[in-house]
């Protein structure tokens, strides 16, 4: 009897899966072939780079600091993945993504999937639009937290099972359900990792600032996107005697001023490993209000 459906929803850094963009968080829900949930699993991704649009998925640098790496999962995602469909919202985008992360492993993602997006056509009425908002609003199936990879995950499974409730069986895709079961998977070393949801944050930032005292002439760099436009802190900085570098980190830099203080964009991993104190908008302000 094959084991059903896996819905699977990834949140990620931007649109380039085979470039420079990575999986930053990962959910997958577990449906029977009725379409009961029969388990959960999610957990955010350290990227290993900055986490791009922060606005539109919401998770902090701090709270992927200590999350794992996408090789410390694989085995786990693999072993919810194994003998069954995949099911996603829009399939294309995030078999993408999981399809260039397992081949950044040398491992190939055998996983036939169904769009809920695409079978929209057949089991939503004409003009529903065709977001995963719009395809929930019209099955009636409540979404309640956009762009949480668990939430999203658990949206299309509700959606999902309103399909089958319409297919009936057989399924239109029977023989997909009978193929996932013989489709090879590799096995991992480990099918276990330690999970890091959204909201775990580490105790303690990742650098202080009480032994950092700035004096004119000290070279300062900004990197992400500032509370306040960027250009008034570069003007700031300049009128207080400092030196802006807008390019790189280098070992001359006396401090990082960050959006995000776990950030963790190219200029941050170059200032910790220059040991550059890396400080937040807030604290470069004091530091001002110091040196004035």
């Amino acid at each position: 009897m094959a084991a059903g459906y896996a819905v699977v929803d990834v949140e990620t850094t931007g649109f380039a899966a085979r470039g420079a963009d990575r999986i930053i968080e990962v959910a997958v829900v577990h449906l029977d072939e009725d379409g009961v949930v029969t388990d959960e699993w999610c957990t955010l991704v350290n990227p290993v780079r900055d986490l791009g649009p922060q606005h539109i998925h919401r998770i902090s640098a701090a709270e992927v600091w200590h999350a794992p790496r996408f090789a410390e999962i694989a085995g786990a995602l693999a072993a919810r993945l194994r003998g069954r469909v995949m099911v996603a919202h829009n399939l294309s985008f995030d078999s993408r993504f999981l399809a260039a992360e397992f081949g950044r492993l040398g491992v190939e993602l055998p996983v036939p999937g169904l769009c809920t997006m695409r079978l929209a056509n057949q089991y939503l009425p004409d003009k529903a639009g065709r977001s995963l908002a719009a395809c929930c609003a019209a099955a009636g199936v409540p979404l309640l937290n956009a762009h949480s990879a668990l939430f999203d995950a658990q949206a299309t499974a509700s959606l999902f099972a309103a399909y089958l409730r319409v297919a009936g069986r057989p399924e239109p895709w029977c023989a997909l359900l009978d193929e996932v079961e013989s489709a090879p998977w590799p096995r991992f070393t480990s099918e276990t990792a330690h999970l890091v949801r959204r909201g775990q944050v580490v105790a303690q930032r990742t650098t202080g600032t009480e032994l950092v005292t700035l004096v004119r002439g000290d070279l300062v760099v900004f990197t992400g996107q500032m509370l306040d436009p960027r250009d008034v802190w570069v003007d700031r900085a300049a009128a207080a005697g400092l030196r802006v570098n807008q390019g790189y980190v280098t070992k001359a830099t006396r401090v990082l001023v960050a959006a995000d203080p776990f950030s963790l964009s190219t200029k941050a991993r170059r200032a910790r490993a220059y040991e550059v104190p890396i400080v937040s908008e807030e604290d470069f302000d004091a530091m001002l209000s110091q040196l004035n």
